[in-house]
């Protein structure tokens, strides 16, 4: 596999040969696939790791309220039902 550099140089040569009225959608494209790498590492990495909310239930306790999600504020606040 090629190292860093070589690639480096090969998108360096590639640009030398582009007209200058060009650069400006160029640029934009580079900066559109660093995003979009930036945001496929993002995503692997949170694949690998395991998602914190698969294990809310764990931690849950019961209350015996029924209708705790519908009167939260009550619960939570004080407000009336």
């Amino acid at each position: 596999m090629p190292s860093q550099s070589k690639y480096k140089d090969e998108i360096l040569k590639e640009l030398q040969d582009m007209p200058d009225e060009d650069m400006p959608k160029l640029l934009e494209i580079v900066h559109y696939l660093k995003a979009g790498m930036k945001t496929s590492r993002r995503r692997a990495k949170a694949k690998k790791g395991k998602d914190p909310l698969f294990g809310l239930s764990s931690i849950a306790v019961e209350t015996g309220i029924k209708d705790l999600a519908e009167n939260h504020d009550h619960y939570l606040y004080g407000v009336s039902k």
